[in-house]
Order: structure tokens, then sequence, then C-alpha cells
């Protein structure tokens, strides 16, 4: 079974994401703001194998929103969504 965590949320109830989840979201959040950072845009094209270009400069800006749109949340929000989806997703496979 999985843990809930004791953490609570800013109307201080406690969350209910999994430790997992929590720790999960933590380390994604964290390891894209830090690809973010020390990541220009011709280290981007090289790592994802693209060449520079219209189709490149879209990605590289989705990327970059996608790592401005993680700081919007906390690990515990992104964890509970996680937790959300595995338990729907779950739900489906079984129904």
């Amino acid at each position: 079974m999985t843990e809930r965590g004791s953490t609570y949320n800013h109307n201080g109830k406690p969350t209910a994401a999994s430790f997992e989840s929590r720790d999960l979201a933590q380390r994604f959040a964290t390891a894209i703001g830090e690809f973010n950072w020390r990541t220009d845009y011709l280290k981007f094209c090289e790592l994802l194998e693209l060449e520079a270009g219209d189709y490149a400069d879209q990605q590289y800006s989705y990327f970059q929103q996608l790592a401005e749109s993680l700081t919007r949340f906390n690990a515990e929000s992104l964890a509970k969504m996680i937790d959300q989806t595995i338990r729907n997703s779950q739900f489906a496979i079984r129904n």
C-alpha cells in the first residue's frame, strides 16, 4: 500500500498525495528547472538531436514554457495530479 504524506496544504488540510508521487514530482520539477537554467538553445538542440530551425525553435519555446509552468505548482499539488491520474488509469484498465 502507498504511504500518505503528513504535509499540509495552504488551507490546513492534510495532503492526500503519496510519498512516491511527491518525490517524483519534486525530482522532475527540479530536474527540468536545473536543465533549463544550465542549457542553452544549442545544447538543447544537440541533446534532442534537432537541427536549428523553426521546429527546434518551437520545441525550445515549449520546453521553456514547461520549465516556467512547473514553478507555478508545489510538489504536493503536482503529486496529487499524478496520484489521480494513476488511480484513474488503473480504474480504466480494470473495467
